[in-house]
């Protein structure tokens, strides 16, 4: 069962590459975000699915070091650089400023935490 899911992510992630340099058309599926992240997705999907494939510890601990660091460069750029429209608003109670600084803070909150993960598989690594 985890080959079949590491192939899935291997092919799911080279089909989000594909997608982003424009050599698969995905015209049903519009998306907001900006080519260089929806590339960046793909391949962090793609090492996901080494990761599984991997057998040594020493080669999962740096694949996963790299997919962290991709994760927060990702929710990154959705905490500093993305349009308002782009975090949509999830509460209707909660006013719309406060949903979107709320939305704001948990993703950098997540990028802080994959940031932080990513430098302890490192220091796990190279101990």
């Amino acid at each position: 069962m985890g080959k079949t899911i590491a192939l899935l992510c291997l092919a799911g992630g080279a089909a989000l590459c594909a997608a982003s340099l424009g050599l698969l058309r995905v015209e049903p599926l519009i998306v907001e975000a900006p080519r260089w992240l929806v590339c960046g997705a793909g391949v962090v999907l793609g090492l996901f699915g080494f990761i599984l494939l991997a057998r040594d510890h020493r080669g999962s601990d740096a694949i996963a070091s790299v997919v962290l660091l991709g994760i927060a460069a990702g929710t990154g750029w959705l905490t500093f650089f993305a349009p308002p429209e782009t975090l949509q608003r999830v509460f209707p109670f909660i006013p719309a400023a406060v949903n979107h600084a709320m939305g704001r803070l948990l993703f950098g909150l997540g990028a802080a935490a994959c940031l932080g993960a990513a430098a302890w598989a490192l220091r796990r690594l190279f101990r």
